[in-house]
């Protein structure tokens, strides 16, 4: 993979990740294949993809129980799949998640019927870390890549998970969603769906205020990773920690866009520091930023996990959870 460096001109090593699918048969996880880039016969992938990103704390007491909630509860309430069955095309970002509760992710049944899973160990965490990030894609929705960016300047050993998809370009009115290959002489013409790569990061950015100077430059390295030759559009979701009066404005330096274009000061609009409230104020620390493209279309997001709790009464995460969708239309 690239090296990209940081603004001290330290190593930023970025390095391939397999993506999982659970087989019954062999009953476990096995790698999967990526995804062809170029469409062949009976081919396809969705017009559009949910995407919920959601931090779901490692520092809590009960790690097991709230992951075990948190799923539950986006299995059941965010896609509706109460019966088991398969949800929309979408992908799941989740931060913070503690090493020894890996398990629990690994061993559900609705994640294992349904989902394409990196990383499933903490050993492509950065370090091995006790804590770190794990990307959920559906199956049907197309992995072409998968990356661990990982920030030289973290003492946190925190990371971009990158995953790459692709989304088949939806029409304008007027328009046709498929271009025609082949060769009209020998008959061999036949449609083919125009397939976009679409550049995902899964990101937790450096915490507290002594990661002020980190976080600008940690997102600088994402947003340069979403700009890369062949990538159609790119989005960067996670808890970026924006605690500051300094990260309000690090997006917009960068030419990103937030999905969010709600008031900043507006209660409605923060995920952390309700569950519980504590002595520090709460905010919107977490975001669905994208590079802007023609054509690319991400709602506004919805929170998620409000008031969510464990049987016993825990809150499932301290952050709430965003929600949008994303799909992309051909020029």
């Amino acid at each position: 993979m690239s090296s990209l460096r940081s603004v001290h001109d330290e190593p930023n090593s970025r390095g391939m990740l397999s993506v999982y699918v659970y087989s019954p048969d062999k009953n476990r996880w096995t790698r999967a294949p990526y995804a062809q880039e170029q469409p062949t016969k009976g081919s396809s992938a969705p017009t559009s993809l949910r995407l919920l990103t959601w931090n779901v704390d490692f520092m809590a007491p009960h790690t097991a129980d709230r992951l075990k909630c948190a799923l539950d509860y986006i299995q059941r309430d965010v896609f509706n799949c109460t019966d088991g069955n398969a949800p929309e095309p979408c992908a799941i970002l989740l931060q913070e998640i503690e090493a020894e509760v890996i398990p629990v992710l690994l061993s559900n049944e609705w994640v294992r019927a349904h989902f394409q899973v990196t990383p499933i160990s903490k050993w492509n965490w950065p370090n091995k870390a006790h804590y770190g990030s794990i990307t959920l894609i559906s199956l049907g929705v197309p992995v072409v890549s998968a990356s661990s960016l990982v920030f030289a300047n973290s003492h946190m050993s925190r990371n971009a998970l990158i995953v790459d998809v692709q989304l088949a370009g939806s029409t304008r009115p007027g328009t046709d969603t498929t271009e025609i290959v082949g060769n009209e002489d020998d008959g061999s013409k036949a449609p083919r769906a125009v397939l976009f790569r679409i550049r995902i990061a899964n990101v937790h950015l450096e915490s507290l205020q002594q990661g002020a100077s980190a976080r600008p430059q940690q997102l600088a390295l994402v947003t340069e990773a979403l700009k890369e030759a062949g990538i159609k559009a790119g989005l960067v979701c996670g808890d970026m920690n924006d605690i500051m009066e300094c990260d309000k404005t690090i997006p917009s330096s960068l030419g990103l866009s937030d999905a969010y274009t709600g008031d900043a000061n507006d209660s409605k609009g923060h995920t952390w520091g309700y569950q519980p409230v504590c002595s520090y104020p709460p905010g919107r620390l977490d975001k669905i930023l994208y590079t802007p493209h023609r054509g690319l279309v991400v709602e506004e997001p919805t929170r998620v996990g409000v008031g969510a709790k464990t049987a016993l009464g825990a809150w499932a995460s301290d952050h709430y959870g965003l929600l949008t969708s994303v799909s992309i239309t051909r020029e």
